[in-house]
C-alpha cells in the first residue's frame, strides 16, 4: 500500500513539474498575452496617459485577406522626438529610417525578442548608424500607418497589433510567432517624395 501511495504521489509531482513547465513556456498562451499587452496600452491610449494616442488603421489597401477595412482597428504610438519636417509620407513614397522591431517580452528575453534592427547595437547612434531605405507599401499595414503620420525627424515608439501585423500565422523568416504584437523605435530620417526625390543617397 505504501508503494501504490509513493508511486501515485511521484506522478502527481511529475505531472505537476511538467505542467508548470509547460506553462512557463517562450510563447505559451500567446494570443492572450499579447492581447492583454495591447489591452494595457489601448487604454494608455484612450485616458491620453504617458504621451500614448491611436491612430485609425491605414486602409485603402484593397485585397480579398484586408481585414482592415471596417475602420476599427488601431496603432498605437508615443511620440519620442519631434521632428522639424513638413511633409509627410504618402503611401507610395519611398523613405530612410531608423528602427529596432521587438516582440512583448517573454521568458527569456525580458525587454523582448528583437526581431529586426538598423541599429549597430541596441540603441541608436545617429553618427554611426546609417537609416535603411524602405517603399511604405512593402511594410505591413500597421508600421505604414503610423510611418504615413511622421514627418521627418520624428521618433515614436509604435505598439501594432497582431491584425496589423503578421497576423495569425508565424513569419518564420524573422522568428516571429502568430499572434504577435510588434514593438517599434522608429526615427523617420527622411523621405522620398515618389518620382520627384530620386536621389535616395545616404548623405
Amino acid at each position: 500500500m505504501k508503494r501504490i501511495i509513493y508511486i501515485l504521489t511521484l506522478l502527481a509531482f511529475l505531472f505537476v513539474s511538467c505542467s508548470e513547465k509547460e506553462e512557463t513556456g517562450e510563447y505559451d498562451n500567446w494570443q492572450a498575452r499579447n492581447q492583454h499587452y495591447v489591452d494595457s496600452i489601448a487604454a494608455l491610449a484612450n485616458a491620453g496617459t504617458d504621451g500614448w494616442s491611436k491612430l485609425l488603421a491605414f486602409n485603402l489597401v484593397e485585397s480579398e485577406n484586408n481585414p482592415y477595412l471596417d475602420n476599427n482597428h488601431y496603432v498605437y504610438i508615443q511620440k519620442l522626438e519631434a521632428g522639424t519636417g513638413t511633409r509627410q509620407p504618402e503611401y507610395n513614397d519611398s523613405i530612410r529610417v531608423h528602427y529596432l522591431g521587438r516582440l512583448i517580452p517573454s521568458t527569456s528575453y525580458s525587454q523582448g525578442f528583437v526581431f529586426g534592427k538598423t541599429y549597430n547595437t541596441y540603441n541608436l547612434n545617429e553618427e554611426t548608424d546609417v537609416p535603411v531605405i524602405m517603399g511604405i507599401n512593402n511594410n505591413v499595414v500597421g508600421f505604414a500607418t503610423a510611418i504615413m503620420h511622421m514627418v521627418e525627424g520624428d521618433r515614436w515608439k509604435i505598439v501594432v497589433p497582431y491584425s496589423l501585423g503578421y497576423g495569425e500565422e508565424d513569419y518564420v523568416t524573422a522568428s516571429i510567432p502568430g499572434h504577435s504584437t510588434l514593438i517599434f523605435d522608429v526615427k523617420l530620417a527622411r523621405l522620398y517624395k515618389y518620382k520627384i526625390d530620386t536621389d535616395t543617397t545616404w548623405h
